[in-house]
């Protein structure tokens, strides 16, 4: 490389070696697919830690202070969306914009502006629930558990700043075209730190306070990973020598609708179980939330594809190239929805078994699980549309509909959870995420003219509809205590692993069957090649582990 080439990628961002990561001569489909191939992996991992932590919490706390800690920890989410600004979204976008132009210096000052202003938001909000937790606890949130919950406020109040440390900086690197180092910090570390240091505190005593210093210190140490992560992608952001120039009318003309779209989004995610929380505290909350977070479950897929997704629009965006703007939203779009369908199947099919795993009381939440489930399915079909928005100038349009869809969610609520508790939240939050979608997936057509669904879709729905019976058959056929009676664990859990298991290579086998398409092929290729290269990896990092601890 020419001695001006080298100086010119060190100014706009490092090239750093990640080769599984996206390459600069690879096709868009390549991007994602490897994009995705990383993100995927992270995500996985990182839900089955997480979905791992829920039962132990569960069973550790037992079903009310589960309740409790399940109500901190929505407050506490909506809480960093209004400290991170909708800086989130803007540090992607404008990140890769002017990487696109080469022009380091506003990549540098948009990167600082979009760190320092969340900190700074949650520092103040910090201070604001610390001191007025007993006002929250006690106004009627909660009802009479207001004063167990004051306590659990204000040991939330130390958390927020550490969870938007973390988030800024892992949503920063994103900027710079690739998920690897999110996926990282979210999926990886964070939710695997959390794990040991909820067994760690919990054996100490401390139980839920414990657990809240868990949740704060895990993101704390994965946040400043976050820093080495960034200062690797670009090491000017760090020397104080290198030219920043801020661009703030264009960030905030991003991220103030996008914190509203952001804001709305929390509501369709947490209002019914905030809503909940006032009129039946402790034990349907924990309920509803376990139900809740294993249908989030399926955005895993929506996710991964996402982080690499949006600065590929955006850089296509600055060049405007639509044609290939439309062609990879409906690719993706089929992409997400594919991969969504085969974890709702097996979420739908085996629901009873999975809430149990949480507890017997929890069993009561199955029909709760399956509405939500066929909403975030809902959300999955119509692909990354907020993103499309968000990264084409359309921000706004993401905005009303957002906003809309959190209103009408609260209004089902307030109307639906005084009389059926735990499946009038499913209803509402349902309603809420549905509504959301549409009005997401109508904007892109409308303003950008693109529309997810095809004829293609005919296949995985086909494929998965045979893969359901045939595995629900199975399920209801089978000898299932003879055959796994005597294992140590409870039944439900081989039958999810080896029938879920089977549904899915099922699934797949007839998606096979049916036939791909040429970006099919293209991205399967990649991904394949993505997971070859991180199996290699995990065995030469094993490999090396064991030597070191011999």
């Amino acid at each position: 490389m020419r001695e001006e080439e080298t100086s010119e990628a060190g100014a706009v961002g490092a090239k750093v070696d990640e080769p599984v990561g996206p390459k600069e001569d690879d096709t868009n489909v390549a991007k994602v697919a490897r994009g995705a191939g990383i993100s995927t992996a992270g995500q996985g991992i990182g839900k089955l830690l997480a979905f791992g932590t829920q039962p132990v919490l569960a069973r550790l706390l037992g079903a009310q202070y589960y309740g409790f800690y399940t109500a901190g920890v929505a407050l506490i989410n909506g809480l960093q969306i209004l400290s991170r600004f909708g800086m989130e979204n803007g540090v992607v976008r404008y990140v890769a914009h002017y990487r696109e132009h080469k022009d380091a210096a506003r990549v540098r000052g948009t990167i600082v502006m979009a760190l320092l202003l969340p900190i700074i938001l949650s520092l103040i909000l910090s201070v604001v629930l610390f001191f007025g937790a007993g006002f929250i606890a006690n106004s009627g949130w909660l009802k009479e558990n207001g004063a167990n919950m004051v306590s659990v406020l204000r040991g939330f109040a130390f958390v927020l700043p550490f969870f938007v440390f973390m988030t800024m900086t892992a949503w920063t690197t994103q900027g710079f075209q690739t998920v690897t180092y999110a996926a990282y910090i979210q999926q990886l570390i964070r939710p695997g730190l959390f794990l040991l240091f909820v067994g760690v505190c919990y054996v100490l005593g401390a139980k839920i306070y414990g657990v809240i210093a868990a949740y704060a210190f895990s993101m704390l140490l994965a946040g400043i990973v976050g820093i080495y992560y960034l200062r690797k992608l670009f090491p000017d952001l760090f020397n104080r020598r290198a030219q920043t120039r801020f661009e703030l009318k264009s960030l905030f003309g991003v991220s103030i609708p996008m914190s509203i779209t952001q804001g709305a989004q929390y509501l369709n995610n947490f209002s019914a179980i905030l809503i909940l929380g006032v009129f039946a505290a402790g034990a349907p909350v924990g309920i509803f939330n376990a139900a809740a977070r294993t249908a989030t479950f399926l955005t895993v897929v929506r996710f991964a594809f996402s982080g690499i997704f949006s600065p590929i629009i955006s850089s296509l965006h600055a060049r405007q190239d639509t044609e290939e703007m439309g062609r990879l939203y409906k690719d993706v779009s089929r992409w997400i929805f594919t991969g969504a369908f085969a974890l709702f199947l097996v979420i739908v099919v085996f629901g009873p078994e999975v809430l149990g795993i949480f507890g017997e009381a929890f069993g009561a939440g199955v029909t709760a699980l399956v509405i939500v489930s066929i909403a975030q399915l809902y959300s999955s079909s119509v692909g990354p549309a907020p993103r499309m928005l968000a990264m084409t100038e359309n921000q706004n349009y993401a905005m009303i509909a957002t906003s809309v869809a959190a209103a009408t969610g609260v209004i089902v609520s307030f109307i639906l959870i005084p009389r059926f508790d735990v499946l009038g939240a499913a209803i509402g939050m349902a309603t809420a995420i549905i509504v959301e979608n549409t009005g997401t997936m109508s904007a892109v057509k409308w303003r950008l003219g693109y529309w997810p669904v095809n004829s293609a879709w005919l296949k995985p729905l086909t494929a998965g509809a045979v893969a359901a019976v045939v595995t629900y058959v199975l399920k209801i056929s089978l000898p299932l205590d003879a055959i796994f009676g005597f294992l140590p664990v409870p039944v439900s859990v081989p039958t999810i692993m080896f029938l879920g298991g089977f549904l899915v290579v099922l699934f797949f086998g007839l998606l096979w069957l049916l036939g791909f398409s040429e970006t099919d092929k293209e991205f399967l290729g990649t991904f394949w090649k993505v997971a070859q290269r991180l199996l290699r990896r995990g065995r030469r990092s094993a490999g090396s582990g064991g030597e070191a601890r011999g």
